[in-house]
């Protein structure tokens, strides 16, 4: 009969701390919000590092005024570059590639500003760096590894030798 109450317990417990935490975003969100505001308070989030509130207040400006297409583009700009900040590079390559398509294909094209399409194509080149940066980092750690275990020495340029 313990064992029963005490998974209760845990069940309650485990169902408290989720509602707590998610009402920590989801109660700021108040239904009169105007489109400045969301992207004011996403802003602010952004600043602050907080780029899971600033990504949430995104997502709902997305699905309350999806008619708004000059901000729409904004955001989901915003919304690509945060998970670029994040390191969720696949998910910022969608996001940019999605905003190019669309400077390619929608018919509201010629209401977006021209920076966000700029700013995309800059941010899959940045991803691409990121990406052989990491490759890079990733084979020298490696080769220094290798290097230990077989007694070498490895430097990197402008590194003097310790030996």
């Amino acid at each position: 009969m313990s064992r029963r109450y005490l998974l209760i317990f845990t069940l309650l417990a485990i169902l408290l701390v989720l509602l707590v935490s998610c009402a920590s975003t989801t109660g700021q969100l108040n239904p009169q919000w105007t489109q400045d505001v969301f992207f004011k308070n996403a802003q602010e989030a952004m600043d602050e590092n907080r780029y899971e509130t600033a990504l949430f207040y995104y997502e709902v400006f997305l699905v309350r005024y999806p008619e708004s297409h000059q901000k729409v583009i904004a955001a989901e700009y915003e919304r690509a570059f945060i998970n670029y900040k994040m390191g969720n590079y696949k998910e910022a390559t969608r996001g940019y590639d999605e905003i190019i398509l669309k400077y390619d294909e929608s018919p509201y094209a010629m209401l977006y500003h021209p920076r966000f399409l700029q700013l995309s194509e800059i941010g899959l080149v940045n991803i691409e760096k990121q990406k052989t940066v990491n490759n890079r980092l990733l084979w020298r750690v490696k080769e220094k590894a290798w290097a230990e275990e077989n007694g070498e020495s490895l430097t990197d340029d402008g590194e003097e030798s310790l030996i």
